[in-house]
């Protein structure tokens, strides 16, 4: 999956849930914790990562509203 895939999923996420998304997203990861070098594990890390970039992102935005 590209960085660009990756990113629109944690878009979504972020879209869909607010502030709850990097809950949601970290969830899922660790639903996959016991094998780390899984795909699955490895793209949930990544689409968490994203989405708390994003969250990081939009911070400023809400406070200067």
């Amino acid at each position: 999956m590209t960085e660009q895939e990756v990113s629109e999923l944690a878009a979504f996420l972020v879209d869909e849930h607010g502030n709850a998304a990097l809950e949601i997203a970290q969830g899922r990861r660790d639903q996959y914790a016991r094998e780390r070098q899984s795909d699955a594990y490895r793209l949930w890390a990544r689409i968490t990562a994203a989405t708390a970039r994003l969250l990081r992102a939009r911070r400023p935005e809400e406070v200067s509203c």
